[in-house]
């Protein structure tokens, strides 16, 4: 055989190899689109049973489930309740960031603890917001380390989203990918994943021969089969949508990670309707095609995996058990439940209540609930449930607690809801450091309850001035509280302090917000119980002005007309000290607004009250019922 002849014998060989390289990977193509998962697997097993002795090294970690054969099968009656859908805080930054709307999909559950953070569910994966300090975990069924490990944490919010994904394939989860009529689940994105089963990548003479014969999808390398590199098709639609900056803002190495299959299809029904379906496994998360929906760009559509909707299918909500006896706080206005779901046998408590937790917890409608204790005052201790996304593990700066006078007295808080919004009350037992409230969110006519405020904002100019009042402004001071001297306040108010914009400057000066200004008469100002029992604490306490000052103004109060001490004076328990002042006006409903404050303070005891009332036909019709409030309240904390 001459020289000739040999060559062209070679270069047929050659030629062959090549076909038979293209053909391999032209038929995994096209085998992927006509085949369903199950199918293809028998098919793959058959081809590759011939390599399996070869040694492999995986970049993609899938050697992990290659004897893996856990089978999990889905909760049966499992369903979805969160009726809020509330994005947790700590997540609402990445949740808007990353068009958390369509990457996450809606909550389903709230956020819950966990050792080393906060943890929520959404439909199609899980946020954890690490804490450096530990929480009063001291049992969760969810293995997170890996997770943890694992996970993406954006770096400007330092928040972590989970590879759920890696959870479902090591369960083996039966849970169906796609819709319940689905012919392919985790357990065949597992088997899938097997090393036997990528393909080899081309050689660098194939390579551009075969980028010229198809455009239709990219081969990402995934390891070694002996000598030869092995890689996993990722179809064009996925590469494309992956390299979405909504969709993986870190890039798609980092977000989803090296492909772990190829992509498999399979065929589910929704609506009575066949759908042809095309997914892919990556190492942190995956993909799903839905060739027969278009989105509003006419393309077939694409989705994320429901990882975090498929996880708990698979394991149910995680048990959380807590340190029994961890002291918590309400962090705003709370129901404490005594039994789940009957509303009727409930209490309202307010802000930096505290509770004592008694370890177990439960899910209801996709919210976990602590079980806790409590005490008040005259009905002890009782237990019940708080919703953990209204309880904080973190001590209030500010400790003092406010709840509803329900905690205090049902009977008085049946009360005040026959009168419905017409009446406002707060009570701050200084001893305790406990405010009891009804309806304070409502702003009432203030009358002559205002002459506190302005003898107050008088004392602070004057301190800022760095002088006493002199004997005509004693006088004035003495009859506008003592007396209630309209005339005493109009001149100290509009002559003396600057009328509106004096007394505004100094309620803001010391956090006093709730109130509205009446720039045409000091008394129809605006202003809740709340923020006069706030004014008045900080008199007690020495919260404001100097102690001469403040010692002038609680005498001044001390020493209110007998005729006028309705409410607080009236009430007080024999013996009680009594700081107070009252008002009343005819509103611009020509109905009575009357009101009644002051602090009382008997032996080591101290509480300051506010009651307001509006919409009274008469004076004395309002009177009667501050007098009515004031003494269920002497009655219990004096």
């Amino acid at each position: 055989m001459d020289f000739q002849q040999k060559r062209q014998q070679a270069n047929i060989k050659r030629t062959g190899k090549l076909m038979v390289c293209l053909g391999i990977v032209v038929f995994f193509f096209v085998l992927l689109l006509i085949t369903d998962a199950d199918t293809l697997l028998t098919n793959t097993i058959q081809m590759t049973h011939g390599l399996v002795d070869e040694k492999v090294v995986m970049a993609n970690r899938a050697e992990q489930w290659e004897h893996n054969s856990n089978i999990t099968p889905p909760y049966t009656n499992f369903t979805f309740l969160l009726q809020n859908e509330m994005i947790a805080p700590c997540f609402q930054r990445y949740y808007e960031l990353y068009d958390g709307e369509h990457s996450l999909g809606n909550p389903l559950t709230d956020a819950f603890p966990v050792q080393q953070g906060w943890l929520q569910f959404f439909d199609n994966g899980a946020l954890f917001y690490p804490l450096k300090h530990r929480l009063p975990v001291q049992f969760s069924s969810i293995n997170l380390n890996e997770m943890i490990r694992m996970g993406t944490q954006d770096t400007q919010t330092g928040i972590l989203r989970l590879p759920l994904l890696q959870a479902l394939l090591t369960a083996g989860s039966l849970v169906p990918i796609g819709g319940q009529s689905s012919t392919a689940t985790y357990a065949d994105l597992r088997r899938a994943s097997a090393p036997s089963f990528a393909t080899p990548l081309p050689t660098k003479d194939q390579a551009s021969y075969l980028s010229a014969l198809s455009t239709q999808d990219v081969i990402i390398p995934v390891g070694q089969r002996g000598k030869t590199n092995i890689g996993h098709h990722v179809p064009q639609v996925f590469w494309n949508y992956l390299h979405r900056p909504m969709v993986a803002p870190n890039g798609w190495q980092k977000d989803f990670g090296l492909p772990l299959t190829e992509p498999l299809s399979f065929i589910t029904k929704q609506n009575g309707l066949s759908h042809h379906m095309l997914t892919q496994a990556f190492l942190k998360d995956g993909l799903l095609l839905d060739l027969d929906t278009a989105n509003v760009s006419g393309q077939p559509t694409i989705q994320r995996l429901t990882t975090g909707r498929d996880y708990l299918r698979t394991f149910n909500f995680p048990t959380i058990v807590l340190e029994k006896n961890q002291k918590i706080w309400t962090q705003q206005n709370a129901v404490l439940m005594k039994q789940l779901a009957i509303k009727r046998d409930s209490t309202s408590i307010g802000p930096h209540f505290p509770l004592k937790l008694l370890g177990d917890t439960v899910w209801f409608k996709g919210q976990l609930w602590y079980h806790i204790q409590w005490t008040t005052l005259k009905r002890g201790t009782d237990t019940g449930w708080i919703m953990s996304t209204d309880a904080t593990f973190d001590a209030p700066v500010n400790l003092v607690s406010r709840t509803s006078i329900e905690a205090l007295s049902p009977d008085l808080a049946r009360y005040l809801a026959s009168l419905g919004d017409n009446i406002s009350v707060s009570v701050h037992d200084l001893s305790r450091q406990r405010t009891y409230v009804y309806n304070i969110d409502k702003q009432f006519t203030v009358a002559s309850s205002i002459k506190v405020p302005i003898m107050l904002a008088f004392f602070d100019m004057l301190e800022q001035q760095q002088r006493e009042p002199d004997e005509q402004e004693m006088y004035l001071l003495t009859t506008m509280i003592e007396n209630s001297n309209n005339d005493s306040a109009s001149i100290l108010y509009y002559e003396k302090m600057g009328a509106a914009p004096g007394l505004t400057t100094f309620l803001q000066k010391y956090g006093i917000k709730d109130f509205t200004v009446d720039p045409e008469a000091w008394g129809s100002y605006q202003i809740s119980a709340q923020a006069m029992v706030d004014l008045l604490t900080l008199l007690q306490t020495g919260g404001m002005l100097t102690r001469p000052h403040r010692a002038i103004a609680l005498d001044l109060m001390r020493h209110i007309d007998p005729d006028q001490r309705f409410g607080v004076g009236d009430t007080a328990p024999s013996g009680a000290s009594v700081a107070m002042k009252n008002g009343w006006l005819i509103d611009e409903d020509n109905l009575w607004a009357v009101n009644s404050s002051g602090i009382v303070t008997i032996k080591n005891e101290t509480y300051i009250i506010a009651v307001y009332t509006r919409g009274q036909p008469t004076s004395e019709g309002g009177q009667s019922i501050i007098n009515h409030v004031c003494k269920s309240i002497a009655t219990l904390l004096a």
